[in-house]
């Protein structure tokens, strides 16, 4: 039975696990272009595997930070390959 009651908690902390191993998260601070201009601060996700932002978790722009629900045209200025490194530098040696 307790095993039963556990199950569920159990599942949860794995795929928190999982989840967290597949994206990191970065602080940034960029011009929003949806909402004309404003410098807003953010939370962005990013693929760890590949390094390309996959969505925005908190953005200062809305009145709740937490609902994100603009089209986030701010994505493709965090595109790796769209980042400047130095020689010597990549995007391994970023910091975070």
């Amino acid at each position: 039975m307790l095993l039963l009651a556990v199950s569920p908690v159990l599942a949860f902390w794995l795929y928190g696990r999982y989840a967290a191993k597949r994206y990191s998260v970065e602080e940034a601070t960029v011009r929003c272009r949806t909402h004309d201009n404003q410098l807003v601060h953010l939370l962005l996700v990013r693929d760890r595997k590949t390094g390309q932002p996959v969505g925005v978790r908190r953005c200062s722009a809305h009145a709740n930070p937490e609902d994100v629900r603009c089209d986030k045209r701010c994505l493709p200025m965090f595109e790796i390959s769209q980042i400047y490194f130095p020689p010597g530098e990549g995007p391994c040696t970023m910091k975070r």
